[in-house]
């Protein structure tokens, strides 16, 4: 029996959803960020409002989820309070999920996701340099060498190159008067105890020689920040966007979200290494009939990758939850989200109990299951639209979203509100 029944997908950064592609938005695309789109109706209510500090939350993600045989469009959007007091807090989260049933009459709505090939464009003709750049007498940083050829004329008479040589001999005169202390050459004996600068330094004079030398110390400072209260202190929220939280909701930069289904790298390895074995067989005409039992029996036998013997070695820091939560996001690191309706999430650190005891839907009774999960890298993809800069507490080790294992829906039901747990960083 395979060790995840089931499919996983996971979820990869696109680019971002600009001005003239929100025509083309709809409740079936997946993005990050922006503002919800709404199934066509009319009587969908829903407050933003975090329940904690009363500051709007923002669209996280928006994740289009049909289930197979239903006749419902099904989409889940997660939204977060970006306030430092509230972000860490499950309960200033929430998914609420919707649904609609399909028309089968009506042409499907559905977006394709561009190609990521279609932004390259920037970087065309970039390796096409215009050589008459190199003439603009306005650009100091090109310097011009003897005999160079200028605009296609060459310098070659006997007057340029007098003028040229004139010139030469200037400069070195000039520099001949330049007086450089050789003990630091930033400093002139003019500038004294000044710094590069400006600043002024601490001075010593070389005893003992007939030349006399000056020596930089600089003096040093004392700290003057506890770097331990520095980290263990909450980021506050930016006034200006405080502000502005607290009449409308605000949206991070949306962008769209590439999906594609999860494979097991370990298994598609044991496969090319049976593939070259016979190959080498076939080439060699030897007998390696024990080291292909041995390579099938890693393969195919139970445990398959998992049961290597390097694998039952504890990790140096002990946390082997941890540890295998790091190694499976190893194996496609720029993932951002997973999901899956029949495999377990993919846990970093052990759920609370309180959570894991409540298992069951607050509205049908069914059992929860974890639909969808953001995961660390998440985090770093969410830009506030109106700073357009990343908030620095901004960052979580895996974020949960429980839903009805029955998806429980009934004919006046416009939303639904679903569980979320939030797991901080492992520190």
């Amino acid at each position: 029996m395979a060790k995840y029944q089931g499919k996983v997908y996971l979820g990869y950064e696109e680019e971002i959803i600009v001005d003239k592609d929100q025509t083309q938005i709809n409740y079936t695309i997946n993005k990050i960020g922006g503002l919800p789109d709404w199934p066509p109706l009319n009587d969908i209510k829903f407050s933003t409002k975090c329940p904690l500090c009363s500051l709007h939350r923002l669209l996280v993600v928006q994740c289009y989820a049909p289930l197979e045989g239903s006749v419902y469009h099904r989409t889940l959007y997660v939204f977060a309070c970006i306030n430092p007091t509230c972000w860490t807090q499950s309960e200033s989260w929430t998914c609420v999920r919707s649904q609609i049933k399909d028309e089968p009459t009506k042409t499907s709505a559905v977006v394709s996701i561009p190609s990521s090939e279609t932004n390259l464009s920037w970087c065309k003709g970039s390796d096409e340099w215009d050589e008459n750049d190199n003439a603009d007498t306005t650009n100091g940083n090109v310097m011009l060498v003897d005999n160079s050829p200028l605009n296609g004329v060459q310098r070659n008479s006997d007057e340029e190159d007098e003028s040229n040589s004139y010139d030469l001999e200037t400069v070195e005169q000039a520099l001949g008067n330049l007086q450089v202390d050789a003990h630091n050459a930033n400093l002139s004996p003019v500038q004294g105890a000044v710094g590069a600068i400006g600043a002024p330094v601490a001075v010593a004079e070389l005893e003992g020689g007939d030349e006399s030398g000056l020596v930089i110390v600089e003096t040093p400072t004392a700290p003057t920040n506890n770097m331990e209260i520095l980290f263990s202190q909450i980021t506050e929220l930016p006034p200006d966007i405080r502000t502005y939280l607290l009449s409308a909701p605000l949206q991070f930069i949306p962008k769209y979200i590439y999906v594609e289904e999860e494979w097991d790298k370990c298994y598609a390895d044991n496969d090319k290494v049976t593939e070259l074995l016979n190959k080498y067989k076939r080439d060699n005409e030897m007998e390696v009939g024990s080291v292909a039992e041995r390579v099938s029996a890693g393969a195919g036998g139970a445990g398959g990758c998992d049961d290597e013997a390097y694998e039952d070695a504890p990790p140096p820091h002990g946390d082997r939850l941890f540890h295998a939560f790091l190694t499976r996001l190893h194996q496609n690191p720029t993932q951002i989200l997973r999901y899956s309706r029949d495999s377990p999430p993919l846990l970093g650190a052990p759920l609370p109990a309180t959570e894991s005891s409540a298992s069951a839907c607050k509205r049908c009774g069914a059992r929860l299951t974890c639909e969808l999960q953001l995961l660390p890298r998440y985090a770093d993809t969410l830009r506030v639209r109106r700073s357009q800069a990343p908030l620095p507490h901004l960052h979580f080790l895996s974020v949960l979203a429980f839903t009805c294992s029955q998806s429980c829906w009934q004919p006046n039901d416009r939303l639904v509100e679903e569980t979320v747990l939030f797991q901080p960083e492992v520190v």
